[in-house]
């Protein structure tokens, strides 16, 4: 056995891969692993006779690269191969420090390749390469049913996803994705639950920051595990294990370093756009998965339930970090179509107070970020989540209608925003009335009860409604105020397009002033209910 102050050799990949193969051997059962200590021993003479001067100096410009930096390509497999044999053991006593080594290999750079699971088995490659296969043994191991060892697989694939030396796409990508969302499932640590989804919000910001700057080399926010915990899974937190998990998000990533992907070697990135959003990045098990238990689920199932709010809370990170970029891409908006639209349309029947905040946050970023080409989804969800709530005067749920209340305050101070809302449905003859419908809601519930009628809400909560509702609309005026200035001001009479195809010029203002009836009300919800059927049925 070597020494202590020369395992592994004098290369650097050779130096992490030393002490954790000595590991190996000490923690294993002899007799049981008889291969993988052998595999380890001939690793270590492999690594002795190794440098990375060497490796550098022999290494041919026209061959594959090596996945292992600092070995040549013909020994990288042989000297990780104890690695992975290590990994198939599922014995935790040495899964562990190989976990340990993959994750120090990770974030020093030192493994460098390129993993997709269809490029990587192809007819002329059947067998994958060991930068694959090192990765899928470490998500089969999440199910060894450790506590531990669950938080270093978690740890290891934040790692590689980190990592800009490493270029994981595809169906892979997918596939570390389902691996976190299964351990945030059925883990039976609170902690590891709360782990899994902070991890899977983080590795959502780096694909989507790369694709948005078309590089491997991003500044990558941090994710903030309390605000991951502000609607969900509070109870899983007891203040130690949220501040534990942020610790552990921000030491995977302030530990990555090393060259980005050469980028000779890789795709422009704005090409994985797609795959993003088809769910072969972000999620088969994000969307499709989810998307497949909306239409086979009940409301009682609570681990399927745990998954439609997880992915709501997904989508919704995306729509808070998302930069200027995807409100112009349109991939990215064809996929806000296709998938986020139909899985509000699913979730809107799911009366989880839950599911409701978060479907009306994602909303909001809708409206105030992504409004432009989505007018006729829009003009469907509008209705569905805030007149549906906010016409409800004397009978409603009061989380629910506070939560369409703060959805309504925010956006009304938004003056562009206000303008577009009157001008692309109000102004149009085959839109619905969502700025008279808005006013008039706020209106009624300003007012507050009718003479005489019975109703849930208790004096205070009717008084919370009437203030709220008199500072929306008291933000409208303003809104609306201050873009007539704006207007006057640059000598424009026009607003900017908020929608698609629309503008002042086209759709002359045609307000009937007052209240709207109450049969014309109920006409309205009879029309919306109709196109969210057409919406589902695309």
């Amino acid at each position: 056995m070597p020494s202590s102050q020369t395992l592994g050799g004098t290369s650097r990949s050779g130096r992490v891969l030393g002490p954790s193969l000595d590991k190996i051997i000490k923690n294993v059962a002899w007799r049981k692993h008889a291969q993988l200590v052998a595999s380890c021993k001939s690793a270590f003479d492999k690594l002795d006779s190794l440098s990375d001067s060497v490796a550098d100096s022999s290494s041919d410009p026209h061959s594959p690269p090596s996945p292992l930096l600092g070995i040549p390509l013909s020994d990288a497999e042989f000297v990780l191969n104890p690695i992975l044999l290590a990994l198939e053991s599922v014995y935790p006593k040495v899964v562990d420090p190989a976990l340990e080594c993959l994750f120090k290999l990770f974030s020093l750079g030192l493994i460098r390749a390129e993993i997709d699971r269809s490029s990587d088995t192809t007819n002329d490659n059947p067998s994958p390469s060991i930068a694959f296969r090192l990765l899928d043994s470490v998500c089969k191991c999440s199910n060894l049913g450790d506590d531990a060892i669950e938080l270093s697989v978690l740890r290891v694939l934040l790692s590689a996803v980190r990592s800009s030396c490493l270029l994981i796409r595809g169906d892979f990508l997918a596939h570390i994705v389902r691996t976190c969302y299964n351990v945030y499932l059925s883990s039976a640590s609170g902690t590891n639950q709360i782990c899994a989804k902070s991890v899977l919000a983080q590795i959502v910001i780096i694909v989507f920051a790369r694709v948005e700057e078309d590089s491997m080399d991003v500044n990558v926010r941090t994710v903030s595990v309390s605000e991951l915990l502000e609607l969900t899974d509070r109870n899983l937190s007891d203040g130690n294990s949220a501040n534990f998990v942020q610790n552990f998000i921000y030491e995977v990533m302030e530990a990555c370093e090393g060259t980005p992907y050469p980028k000779q070697l890789r795709p422009r990135l704005e090409n994985e756009n797609g795959d993003v959003l088809d769910g072969k990045g972000q999620g088969d098990s994000g969307d499709k998965e989810l998307n497949d238990g909306f239409k086979s689920t009940s409301g009682n199932d609570q681990i399927l339930l745990r998954g439609k709010v997880l992915s709501l809370e997904l989508l919704k990170v995306v729509m808070d970090k998302g930069g200027s970029f995807w409100r112009t891409d349109d991939r990215f908006l064809g996929g806000v179509k296709q998938y986020l639209c139909l899985s509000l349309l699913k979730n809107s029947a799911v009366s989880v107070m839950t599911n409701f905040q978060l479907m009306c946050s994602i909303f909001t970023n809708l409206l105030l970020k992504y409004r432009s080409g989505l007018k006729s989804e829009i003009g469907i969800f509008y209705p569905m989540l805030v007149l549906r709530v906010l016409e409800n005067v004397l009978q409603p749920s009061f989380l629910q209608k506070m939560t369409v209340l703060n959805l309504l305050d925010k956006i009304s101070q938004d003056s562009q925003l206000m303008v577009d809302i009157f001008v692309n449905y109000d102004c149009d003859v085959d839109s619905p009335n969502i700025f008279e419908r808005t006013v008039n809601g706020l209106l009624k519930t300003a007012l507050g009860l009718p003479p005489g009628s019975t109703t849930t809400l208790s004096p205070a909560q009717d008084i919370t409604f009437r203030f709220e509702s008199v500072k929306c609309l008291v933000s409208i005026i303003k809104s609306m105020g201050t873009w007539m200035d704006q207007q006057l001001r640059i000598g424009d009479s026009y607003p900017a397009k908020g929608f698609e195809n629309d503008s002042l010029a086209d759709n002359q203002p045609a307000l009937n002033g007052g209240v709207i009836p109450d049969h014309e009300l109920n006409s309205e919800t009879n029309s919306e209910l109709s196109n969210a059927a057409t919406l589902e049925q695309r």
